[in-house]
């Protein structure tokens, strides 16, 4: 069985995914924040979305950083 690993395949992919989710999680909070009405908790829920995306950018570029080392 094949061992799954956390990063991407170079350097270059892992900052772009890193980028890719840095400007996703900075819409979700946003969005959050000035387009969602107040409907059941419905913000903080994107909100703490967008929050956990964020903190994956930095997981990923260390990731990555230490596979292709």
């Amino acid at each position: 069985m094949k061992m799954l690993s956390l990063g991407c395949k170079t350097i270059k992919d892992g900052i772009t995914t890193a980028l890719i989710f840095f400007i996703s999680g900075l819409c979700f909070i946003s969005t959050g924040i000035w387009v969602i009405p107040e409907i059941s908790y419905l913000p903080q829920i994107i909100i703490f979305m967008g929050a956990v995306i964020l903190l994956m950018v930095p997981i990923i570029l260390v990731a990555s950083y230490l596979k292709n080392r």
